[in-house]
């Protein structure tokens, strides 16, 4: 599952609201990512990947670790090859670390739409 499907499912309508606005986007553009698949072009442009990385930083603060942050190199092919990018973040460039929220668990939970 992608990273960030797995995010938008594990936050609620308001979080993802909260996000989206943030990000200066909209809801349904982070839908529209996080269903993407990077053969087909659904991905963030840099500074959209920049700006959810901020934004879900303070998100996962705020949540204590129930909102994972979400990294811009799971968000963009350019920000995951850049060098800068994989120095600054090192292990977490490559993926980012869900430790609490998992798909199984999320499945366990659907019926809400966000686990506890």
């Amino acid at each position: 599952m992608h990273i960030f499907k797995t995010w938008m499912r594990a936050a609620t309508a308001d979080e993802q609201e909260l996000l989206a606005r943030r990000a200066g986007t909209t809801r349904a553009h982070l839908y529209f990512l996080a269903n993407g698949d990077k053969d087909y072009g659904r991905t963030a442009g840099t500074d959209l990947a920049a700006a959810i990385e901020r934004a879900s930083v303070e998100m996962a603060k705020a949540s204590n670790g129930r909102l994972p942050e979400i990294y811009r190199t799971d968000l963009n092919p350019s920000c995951a090859r850049c060098e800068f990018a994989q120095k600054c973040l090192g292990a977490k460039a490559v993926r980012a670390e869900f430790e609490i929220v998992t798909p199984e668990l999320l499945d366990a939970d659907s019926e809400g739409g966000h686990a506890d």
